[in-house]
């Protein structure tokens, strides 16, 4: 079997962790839920959905998800001024190994409403607030929970659908059986969010379970940066030096 704790940096205890994220989801994700179902934006109307209209809002809450996500962890939440810096208090979400699962929701109030309610609640609403439909909010709650608290743990299952592990390393595998294994392995791989910990400046999509358009476009996946930035340098240099010999 394969070492599937990857991160194992215990810098907090559950114990102190605890009090704030109870906080967090009592007194600042439950109000703002309850405030946009009374606003009439979201939980309210058909209580299901067309099959067709279920699957596009699913479709839409996820690149809404990573769109807001992205905009609010990358320019707020990193690139903020001093006096922002002080009020968000991002650093306390980055003071946890993100070995814990619960250190997911282990950050200051502004912060967690930036990083978890606005980009929960404000596609939810562009979509038109999904209805009453309780399948497809248990399906948007839940992926996100159970996505948060799995980029958070320290595990990473991926290794579990190498190819040594899948058929033991016993001969070569059948083309379909390598293609499913290697669809799963990228879609479980756990490797961006904590890159984005250790590093800080990469992977500002929410990890596991998103699905990530923003840090592919952009450059800023944990795997593309360097490449990125590099490109960008090159490209810089080469306009400056046509710039400058320009009659």
């Amino acid at each position: 079997m394969p070492h599937l704790k990857v991160r194992d940096v215990d810098r907090k205890p559950y114990r102190q962790m605890l009090p704030r994220v109870l906080f967090n989801q009592c007194f600042i994700l439950l109000p703002s839920m309850m405030l946009v179902q009374a606003m009439g934006y979201c939980f309210v109307g058909p209580t299901h959905l067309h099959p067709l209209r279920f699957l596009l809002s699913l479709l839409a809450m996820a690149v809404g998800h990573d769109v807001v996500q992205y905009v609010t962890h990358r320019y707020l939440l990193h690139n903020p001024n001093l006096r922002l810096m002080r009020l968000l208090q991002h650093s306390l979400h980055h003071s946890t190994g993100a070995s814990r699962g619960i250190s997911a929701c282990y950050m200051s109030a502004p912060d967690f409403f930036l990083e978890i309610v606005l980009p929960y609640l404000v596609p939810l609403a562009l979509v038109g607030g999904g209805g009453a439909d309780l399948l497809f909010h248990s399906l948007v709650a839940g992926s996100g929970a159970l996505g948060g608290v799995y980029e958070h743990s320290g595990y990473d299952f991926s290794a579990l659908f190498s190819p040594e592990n899948c058929m033991g390393g016993k001969g070569p595998w059948p083309s379909w059986t390598a293609k499913v294994a290697a669809l799963i392995r990228g879609f479980v791989a756990n490797r961006a969010h904590g890159e984005h910990h250790s590093r800080a400046n990469v992977s500002f999509s929410d990890g596991f379970g998103s699905p990530g358009f923003c840090d592919t476009y952009f450059g800023t996946r944990w795997d593309l940066a360097a490449a990125r930035r590099a490109a960008a340098e090159k490209e810089w240099q080469a306009q400056r030096s046509s710039h400058m010999n320009a009659k």
